[in-house]
């Protein structure tokens, strides 16, 4: 008896050890197929359909950045003492859930835990998308921000046919059946623009729910080795945002692999990229 009992709890132990809240296996097990477009998350909160405008705001190359070392724009720690953090350190430090319990229920957890990389079982510490998203809402309220992050990798589905080029240009355009890192071509690679649209949702005065959106172009190189993590964020100290309730993340990507692929017979033409997100920070962020 006491051996099945701890039969039964070995797989438990296995998936928390990689952040993975308890309270939402039987959900989160829905996203950990081992086919590709099985595993979107597609949530979204109905209430946030009849939100009123509020800032719509595309952000210019020097309003965001998408690289861990250019953090000290945003945090005046990085500045003193550039070398304090390492992506790692960071994330246990300004994970969400070390802020309130708030952020240690639900499928959306994941995104709170401080679990930037997890081993092998990445389905098990990521959230993926297609390019209509999802939301998230709070508990509580938030106070004044001061900037928001996160960190994600994206790509196609790696079983399509491929396109791929090498450094030396385009003109070397040639196309590949699932190429791996050891086939010898690890210089090869395919480009795409994500034009990424984090909405937060604050409350005004009249207790009306506002969506406020910012919008960042950023350019990402797929590489044979496999996509490779973004840290990406952008300032909210100028914003005079506060009251805010929720989040939403939305996407649209150009994409040189799915623009090869379109007409290819038994390719489909959607469904075939995605946004893997890993963590969201909003630091410094009081909640009441």
């Amino acid at each position: 008896m006491k051996l099945k009992k701890l039969l039964i709890f070995l797989p438990l132990i296995a998936v928390s050890s990689c952040g993975y809240s308890l309270s939402y296996l039987v959900e989160g097990n829905k996203y950990n197929s081992p086919i590709y477009k099985e595993n979107y998350y597609k949530y979204w909160d109905p209430t946030y359909k009849n939100a009123k405008k509020g800032v719509e705001k595309r952000l210019g190359e020097d309003e965001f950045i998408t690289s861990f070392n250019d953090l000290y724009k945003y945090d005046a720690r990085m500045i003193t003492k550039p070398d304090m953090y390492d992506e790692i350190d960071y994330a246990k430090e300004y994970k969400m859930n070390n802020i309130d319990k708030q952020f240690n229920y639900g499928y959306q957890s994941k995104l709170f835990d401080g679990q930037i990389v997890c081993g092998g079982y990445f389905q098990l510490s990521r959230i993926q998308i297609d390019e209509n998203g999802f939301s998230g809402s709070f508990e509580k309220e938030s106070s004044e921000l001061s900037y928001f992050a996160l960190q994600f990798k994206s790509t196609t589905d790696s079983k399509l046919p491929c396109l791929r080029m090498d450094e030396s240009g385009p003109e070397n355009v040639r196309v590949h059946n699932n190429p791996t890192a050891g086939d010898g071509e690890s210089s090869l690679y395919h480009n795409s623009v994500i034009d990424l649209t984090i909405s937060l949702y604050t409350k005004n005065a009249a207790n009306e729910l506002v969506r406020n959106s910012y919008t960042a172009s950023i350019q990402n190189k797929d590489t044979n080795n496999g996509s490779h993590y973004i840290f990406f964020a952008f300032d909210l100290k100028n914003e005079n945002l506060s009251r805010m309730v929720g989040f939403s993340i939305t996407y649209t990507v150009d994409d040189e692999l799915i623009n090869h692929n379109k007409g290819v017979p038994g390719v489909p033409e959607s469904l075939d990229y995605a946004l893997f997100l890993y963590e969201m920070f909003l630091p410094y962020t009081s909640w009441n």
